[in-house]
């Protein structure tokens, strides 16, 4: 009998009613492709739903298939004879053999420790020379930081268990503790008949762990931790001589090619950054902003993109930087993260050759018009756009007397959603005060919506009205839906084409990325490099000129805030020095060191899908290259790039944080690894 047992939290599907009916009936979501193969920006909020529902469907009824089919009958597995190819590690074990020493092992049978640090991706298979003896088991025991997964197989069946032992609360769960607390998520039971001679486990960048036997895939599980290293043990009793002998087999590789075109060019790039939450900036010590900066220079975050003061903004805003009275932010039970400005900060950033960005979310009331007495309330109040676009040019005033120079760009509006004719007066009249102002050169981004399809919804009311199109400089949008796909990261692609082909002729800025939904709220490795597929996926499908991190630094009280939602932490226990909170901040690093303001984009073609490759040029023959292998499988790579030679070669991994050495003669990637080649010396990134 097969029996699933999950958390209900873990990879929920997108909750009923979070689209609207209209959705369907909307004329527009029956377009097809117009004649020059372009997604129509229209489809963008009917092809995404269409999507989610169908990807999440097909997993319920995949799910409803193992709970009815598989409990009925057992899977006959398929006749097979594996040959062992050189490098196998042979194995073996006899139940009245020698036992393992030391705590907690008992009178258990000595187990088998594979010598292997795993890659973040991995396949990996062992081959069996008998069948496993009835009442008897072999465990494969995959071990992580926080988690770890176990494959047992038996005579009859196949087992995958997933559990946490990283917390004290996980004691007491009702479960055998093994010297340590623990708690089983995630168990899969898939029952078989035949002879077992093959098992293969995998773990993929799709957030799968998947299990196969004798080459038939038996279970799936989603699974986002990391595991780095594994082991076997032998579960059988003493009384009888029972053998169980079989080879670990050797990974394979692949090979790929990567051909640059310099000659066919695309964007060129502003730069990388993010938010800081400036009380957390605050929070750090002397050495700890010395080493905050050192940061952001080594990594190239110099792109400011305020969180300014929003409601407790004063009309005189004479309090713009005033840490007193920073807005409240709050994420769980941590202390407040604050909406204030900071204009030391901000001339620093200029010093180092950034720019800021200005964008307010929150309005206070005197930038808002009353609230209609019979209307539903609004969380967020209707903008009065005169005094939105008072307050911003007094902000840009303030910030030249300040730091001797006007933001760079300034936003429309974080996030809310303004009523149509408001939305499109606030840029019309932005625009014009911050010309009479004499402002002219700063550039205006259009309203940032979380979503894509949102984006796509204000791209089209912008274009609408020739005027207030004309007064948008750069597209912008924040792209949270990319979460409802981590299982399939390319399916969002449609979603990204959409936007792109909505806001065409208008540099796009991908202004906050990160991970807030909470089913894949963790500081895995696994998770950061899907997020590493999103910034490849804006580089070459919307032509981002610049990619900004949600937090640059956050205050956390609960860890996994801070692992998703920012780049760095204040380390309270080192002195109150900046510590990178999770694997994002290395990740981002892959693309932001080597990558430069003024490098252009040119094409690169990969042999293989599953390595993403992009490429840089500088006007004075810099070059650079980011590879992403996220495939199961180490990659040797052959980069075709005339001309180019490399100077230093940069390493991503989860054992490596952006670790630099010089060009190999060959290149090999390891499966979620990310190698950046560059003709640029960096140097090791600050840790």
């Amino acid at each position: 009998m097969r029996s699933i047992r999950m958390r209900s939290d873990v990879f929920n599907p997108p909750e009923a009613g979070a689209f609207s009916s209209e959705d369907s009936t909307s004329p527009r979501s029956c377009r097809s492709l117009d004649s020059g193969g372009q997604i129509p920006t229209s489809c963008a909020r009917t092809r995404t739903r269409a999507l989610i529902c169908a990807f999440w469907l097909s997993i319920l009824l995949l799910c409803a298939a193992a709970k009815t089919t598989s409990a009925q009958v057992a899977v006959d597995l398929p006749s097979v004879n594996p040959s062992i190819p050189a490098g196998s590690v042979p194995f073996q074990f006899v139940s009245d053999g020698p036992r393992g020493s030391g705590w907690g092992h008992g009178d258990k049978i000595a187990r088998f420790y594979v010598h292997e640090w795993l890659p973040a991706f991995f396949s990996r298979s062992l081959v069996l020379d008998q069948d496993i003896p009835r009442g008897t088991s072999l465990s494969w025991i995959f071990t992580g930081p926080h988690a770890g997964f176990t494959v047992t197989v038996d005579a009859q069946s196949v087992r995958v268990a997933q559990r946490y032992y990283d917390s004290y609360a996980l004691y007491g769960s009702g479960e055998p503790q093994a010297g340590y607390p623990q708690r089983t998520v995630v168990e899969t039971d898939a029952p078989y008949t035949g002879h077992l001679r093959s098992l293969t486990v995998s773990l993929n960048s799709h957030m799968a762990l998947q299990v196969a036997v004798n080459g038939r895939s038996l279970i799936q599980q989603s699974c986002l931790f990391d595991v780095q290293r594994s082991q076997l043990e032998y579960d059988a009793p003493r009384s009888a001589h029972d053998v169980i002998s079989g080879e670990l087999l050797p990974q394979t590789s692949t090979d790929a090619t990567v051909t640059i075109h310099p000659r066919k060019t695309y964007q060129t790039m502003m730069g990388f950054g993010g938010s800081p939450s400036i009380p957390a900036y605050a929070m750090l010590s002397t050495a700890g902003k010395e080493k905050f900066w050192k940061i952001l220079s080594s990594y190239n975050l110099l792109i400011d993109r305020e969180y300014p003061m929003g409601t407790r903004l004063n009309p005189e805003m004479s309090n713009l930087d005033d840490l007193a009275d920073a807005s409240p932010h709050y994420y769980g039970d941590n202390f407040p993260n604050g909406e204030v400005s900071d204009f030391d900060y901000s001339r620093h950033i200029q010093e180092l050759g950034g720019s800021v960005i200005y964008e307010m979310w929150d309005l206070p009331s005197w930038a808002t018009q009353p609230q209609a007495t019979n209307a539903p309330w609004r969380t967020h109040g209707i903008a009065d756009p005169e005094a939105y676009a008072r307050a911003v040019v007094n902000y840009c005033r303030i910030a030249k007397q300040r730091t001797g120079r006007p933001p760079a760009i300034v936003g429309v509006q974080n996030e809310v959603e303004e009523p149509g004719p408001v939305a499109l007066r606030m840029v019309r009249v932005l625009r014009e005060r911050l010309d009479e102002a004499g402002f002219a050169s700063v550039k205006i981004h259009m309203a940032d919506a979380p979503f894509t399809w949102q984006g796509v919804q204000r791209a089209e009311a912008l274009q609408r009205d020739p005027e207030a199109w004309k007064d948008i400089d750069f597209a912008a949008v924040h792209e949270y839906d990319y979460q409802d796909f981590f299982a399939n990261p390319d399916l969002f692609d449609s979603s990204l084409l959409a936007m792109h082909h909505a806001t065409t002729g208008k540099p796009f800025l991908a202004t906050e990325i990160c991970i807030n939904k909470p089913s894949l709220q963790t500081g895995s490795y696994r998770v950061a490099f899907n997020v590493g597929q999103l910034y490849h996926k804006n580089l070459t499908l919307m032509d981002a000129v610049s990619l900004m991190y949600c937090w640059l630094i956050l205050d956390v009280e609960q860890p996994n805030f801070g692992a998703s939602r920012a780049l760095l932490i204040p380390d309270r226990q080192d002195g109150f020095l900046p510590a990178a909170s999770s694997a994002q901040l290395r990740i981002l690093g892959a693309f932001s060191r080597h990558i430069l303001k003024g490098m252009v984009r040119v094409d690169a073609q990969s042999s293989n899908s599953d390595l993403l490759s992009t490429a840089f040029q500088g006007a004075n023959g810099e070059a650079t290259a980011v590879l992403l292998n996220r495939s199961t499988q180490p990659m040797h790579v052959a980069l075709d790039w005339p001309g180019v030679s490399w100077r230093e070669v940069e390493r991503t991994s989860p054992y490596l944080e952006n670790a630099v050495s010089p060009a190999p003669a060959q290149i090999t990637i390891q499966p979620g690894e990310i190698v950046t080649l560059s003709t640029i010396v960096r140097g090791p990134a600050v840790p």
